[in-house]
């Protein structure tokens, strides 16, 4: 009696917290553990509560309760990577110098943008549909150039000049209509080849407005340009002009070129032009040029005339000299020499293809100086918006 109270106080206390119906159950199972085996009926029972009896069973492991001790850095898999921050350099603000540059540059290519936009738009407004059909470059262009030139005698002059050309490729499929701010046709010839002309203004300039078709052979040694149209100014002087160039090659060392040309002005009737240049290359980078230029003005019935020799020097792919040695005269019923000179025009292409510089050094005799020599230095700065 003893062991069997014993068992069911155990059995009490294993089952503290249990339904009554699971209580039951376990005092059953001590009952029947010391008496032996249990009906089949009782069996089938226990079997069916059995996740009710754990207690005989270990018990699980307690999870592992946290350390006190600090826990040890874990390894950073980019601590091995270079920071930003390691290889950031502060950008400085750009000085006055700097902030002129890149105001100038700005102000070039808006320019040049806006160029370019006009005569494509200009140019599609006038060959409506047919636009799309051509294939034509458009050399639309504005030159500035900005000229600061030092004559013998301490006299200082300065000079703006600027040449504009609006071209209209497509307007006919071979008549260009052009827009020119170009030369003035009254100016002479020495006006127009010297590359300084320190006694003689250079303001002179006009408005050309027209159409212009260039013909050439299938060899390309001729090419001639025909246009038409009329001096913008009051009132507007009506022109006709042509103007022919063909290449000929006398032997492999000598080419041979023929210019001419002629025009005719309401304002100042016909005028005729012929030039006869020889060149031959002498070096890789020397080529040498020798021009007989002839004007002829049906107004003044005056005959001008000239020669040049010249040498151009290619130093580097941005630098080039020209070297002349000139004359220029005019003949009514004898001939004679007005001015003679020699220069060096040393060119230097600055930044890419539109911003050049020119530093030509001249000495001129004139008649009118009794051919006594006068120096000058020209520095000249051209800028291209295209």
């Amino acid at each position: 009696l003893r062991r069997r109270e014993a068992g069911i106080r155990r059995g009490i206390s294993a089952m503290a917290g249990q339904s009554s119906r699971t209580l039951c159950l376990g005092l059953l199972g001590w009952l029947l553990a010391d008496w032996g085996q249990a009906p089949p009926a009782q069996a089938q029972d226990l079997a069916m509560y059995q996740p009710a009896f754990q207690y005989h069973s270990p018990l699980p492991a307690l999870p592992p309760q946290p350390s006190l001790e600090p826990a040890a850095p874990t390894a950073d898999p980019f601590q091995d990577y270079p920071s930003a921050a390691d290889h950031y350099v502060p950008r400085e603000a750009p000085g006055y110098l700097g902030r002129s540059i890149n105001y100038l540059l700005r102000s070039r290519e808006n320019v040049s943008s806006a160029l370019s936009v006009m005569g494509e738009r200009m140019d599609a407004y006038f060959a409506g549909e047919e636009y799309d059909n051509f294939d034509f470059d458009n050399d639309t262009y504005l030159r500035l150039s900005l000229d600061q030139r030092w004559i013998e005698a301490g006299r200082m002059e300065s000079d703006v000049d600027y040449k504009f050309r609006l071209d209209l490729p497509g307007t006919k499929e071979r008549y260009r209509l052009v827009l020119a701010y170009d030369d003035d046709n009254d100016q002479s010839l020495e006006e127009r080849r010297r590359p300084t002309d320190g006694e003689v203004p250079t303001d002179e300039r006009s408005l050309f407005a027209g159409l212009l078709r260039t013909l050439s052979d299938e060899g390309g040694e001729w090419e001639t340009k025909l246009s038409g149209g009329i001096k913008v100014k009051l009132p507007p002087d009506p022109f006709v002009r042509a103007r022919a160039k063909r290449y000929v090659t006398l032997n492999p060392q000598w080419q041979l070129e023929l210019r001419s040309g002629a025009e005719w002005f309401n304002s100042s009737g016909f005028r005729g032009s012929f030039d006869v240049i020889f060149k031959r290359l002498l070096t890789e980078n020397l080529l040498f040029q020798a021009s007989t230029p002839f004007d002829w003005r049906e107004e003044e019935d005056t005959l001008e005339f000239g020669q040049v020799f010249s040498l151009y020097q290619d130093i580097t792919s941005r630098d080039a000299i020209r070297y002349q040695l000139a004359m220029f005269g005019t003949s009514l019923h004898s001939s004679k020499v007005n001015t003679y000179y020699v220069s060096a025009d040393y060119r230097r292409r600055i930044h890419k293809n539109w911003l050049f510089m020119d530093l030509t050094p001249q000495l001129a005799f004139p008649r009118e100086e009794d051919f006594q020599g006068v120096a000058s230095l020209t520095l000249s700065l051209e800028i291209y918006f295209r």
